[in-house]
């Protein structure tokens, strides 16, 4: 059997430079400010090619709607602030422990 680490693969010096396990979104934007994709090969999450996932783009819409309207109407915090959340490297990415957050009311929601 064949296999491979997505988490691993994401974590890779020699693909995503000496920062590769720091979160900087902005890595995927030129020196503008526009975003420039990466290949598909290198972020597998919905793999690439001709087997690519059929629901990659329904579940990028999905979210995209889902975290605007939790945005929208909550703000979300860090219940520590200085706390860093663990991963165990498995098959799939799973987290080593809870992670905990405070969650407010943005605005009324007029009920």
């Amino acid at each position: 059997m064949v296999n491979y680490q997505p988490y691993a693969m994401g974590r890779m010096k020699f693909l995503w430079g000496d920062d590769a396990e720091e979160f900087r979104p902005e890595r995927w934007h030129d020196d503008d400010g526009v975003f420039v994709p990466e290949s598909p090969y290198k972020f597998t999450a919905f793999q690439a090619g001709p087997r690519i996932c059929l629901g990659k783009e329904f579940a990028y819409r999905q979210m995209k709607i889902f975290a605007a309207v939790l945005l929208y109407f909550f703000r979300f915090e860090m219940w520590e602030h200085n706390s860093m959340v663990g991963y165990r490297p498995m098959l799939t990415l799973k987290m080593d422990g809870p992670l905990y957050v405070c969650v407010s009311p943005r605005r009324s929601t007029g009920n």
